[in-house]
């Protein structure tokens, strides 16, 4: 492994421990960071290099309670199976990895413990579980109940904890019983280490000129080097020039991003509008979402003079991004990426003596709890034949806006949710009104009563059109339809 030495020195340690007489007081290890720089390795590397039996999880299976339960929670409790049939090394542990935990999608609610064991044991009447369901929830219990190691890598662990309201409450339970080691871009001499270490493993000669300029295409992504090497090694049969890397640079796009902290960081520290935009095309977020993060970001490093200053910017950036709703212009992008970036390097940002403090923004998560998203997403993505990201990204939001309180939206409107063919209980979920609530049911009946209403927008003809100017009254009392809103 390269770079991260200190976190290396931290994960060492605590295999230590499990080789000791005393477990750790965490008997899990979460390791975050960016895609590419060696998470899933390092502990594939570390079961090796021990000796230790190893239990594996990925993304591309099943991860809901059952599947967890029968694969990596009954495993934690038992001695390796190596040393059980006497090939292992008296000290041998199992680890169990569980790989990409930040796609585990749900909540943190726990599926009850008869109807996980029906479901492992197949009984007939058991209700299967789909998906993800109740994964999380294991998670939590096979971290409190495991004898052996376990170790987690995600990319992002904020999609871990969740966007609701919730989020710190989901991060302290996980966190109690497992540490998080956060990875970082490796810089160029650990590129440069790996990239002369890979190329004597192979018996290959490259310029140095050549090297230089693969590793300086490089965000600091070991697996996309190797991926780079492995790539000009077959353009060139012999020694590897510069031409064979600027080929390479012609037809190939960087698969690796930079995370939208350190994209942001790099940003406000840049006082280049050209330099700033090239970090955005590199970062993890597109331009819809950077300029939520600058929008939020901005209130903390300037002050309100600046603010004033460049809130035209921001605005024209805001109004380019939504032509894209309109037409085909996908310049809209362009301008609104490259509007807010020129307006976040055009001022000093107030001199704290520190890097700034970025933070998530709080408005992105309204709206994104669970119980809300989950049933209406999914409805309207099979509806529509879209995918669910696509609902959540363009169609969610706007839906939320229309259903807003301070907005106009009123509970007791039912045309859009009848006209999109959502229940009741979806209904609730875009004015986020929880089923548990006393106004809930009086709701969820007058729901019932008015299957009417939603009617008239279907009876509209393609020629008549509502009145821009009435705000959509004409289709339901007060409610604005989505696209007069």
């Amino acid at each position: 492994m390269e770079g991260n030495e200190s976190k290396l020195r931290k994960i060492r340690h605590w295999l230590d421990q499990w080789e000791g007489g005393k477990p750790p007081e965490k008997r899990g290890l979460l390791l975050s960071g960016p895609s590419g720089v060696g998470k899933t390795t390092l502990a594939r590397a570390a079961a090796l290099e021990r000796g230790w039996t190893m239990i594996e999880l990925n993304a591309s299976g099943e991860r809901n309670a059952a599947a967890i339960r029968r694969s990596a929670t009954q495993g934690s409790q038992h001695i390796s199976l190596d040393q059980f049939s006497g090939d292992g090394i008296p000290s041998g542990r199992t680890l169990i990895l569980l790989d990409e935990v930040d796609h585990l999608s749900g909540g943190f609610a726990k599926i009850s413990d008869e109807r996980v064991d029906n479901v492992m044991n197949l009984e007939e009447d058991a209700l299967v579980l789909k998906g993800d369901s109740g994964g999380k929830a294991e998670l939590l219990n096979l971290l409190n109940l495991t004898q052996q190691p376990v170790i987690m890598t995600c990319n992002d662990p904020m999609r871990l904890w969740g966007r609701g309201r919730s989020w710190r409450r989901n991060r302290d339970r996980l966190l109690r019983l497992a540490e998080l080691v956060n990875f970082s871009r490796v810089g160029k001499l650990h590129l440069r280490r790996v990239a002369h270490r890979v190329l004597d493993a192979e018996g290959r000669n490259m310029d140095p000129e050549a090297l230089e300029a693969l590793i300086d295409g490089n965000p600091g992504d070991l697996r996309a080097l190797v991926r780079d090497l492995q790539a000009v090694c077959v353009l060139s049969e012999g020694h590897i020039g510069i031409s064979a890397v600027e080929d390479l640079a012609a037809v190939a796009r960087r698969d690796s991003q930079i995370d939208v902290f350190r994209a942001l960081r790099d940003v406000y520290n840049s006082r280049s509008g050209k330099q700033a935009g090239r970090i955005l095309m590199a970062s993890d977020k597109n331009p819809d979402e950077m300029i939520a993060w600058f929008a939020w970001n901005n209130q903390t490093l300037f002050d309100s003079d600046v603010l004033a200053a460049i809130s035209p910017a921001m605005c024209k950036a805001d109004r380019s991004l939504a032509t894209k709703f309109t037409n085909r212009a996908f310049r809209s992008w362009y301008w609104g990426s490259a509007l807010s970036a020129q307006a976040a390097v055009a001022h000093a940002p107030i001199d704290t003596g520190t890097d700034p403090f970025l933070a998530y923004p709080d408005f992105l998560r309204i709206g994104a709890e669970a119980w809300r998203t989950s049933t209406v997403v999914e409805h309207l993505s099979d509806d529509l034949g879209t995918s669910k990201a696509s609902i959540r990204e363009d169609l969610w939001p706007n839906l939320l806006a229309v259903h807003d309180s301070t907005l106009g939206g009123d509970p007791d409107e039912f045309a859009v949710a009848k006209h999109l063919g959502l229940r009741g209980e979806d209904h609730l979920a875009m004015h986020g009104i929880p089923r548990s609530r006393r106004e809930a049911k009086k709701i969820l009946a007058a729901f019932e009563e008015n299957e009417g209403q939603g009617l008239q927008i279907d009876e509209l003809s393609d020629t008549q059109e509502p009145d821009a100017n009435s705000g959509g009254e004409g289709l339901s009392g007060a409610q604005s339809s989505l696209d007069s809103f």
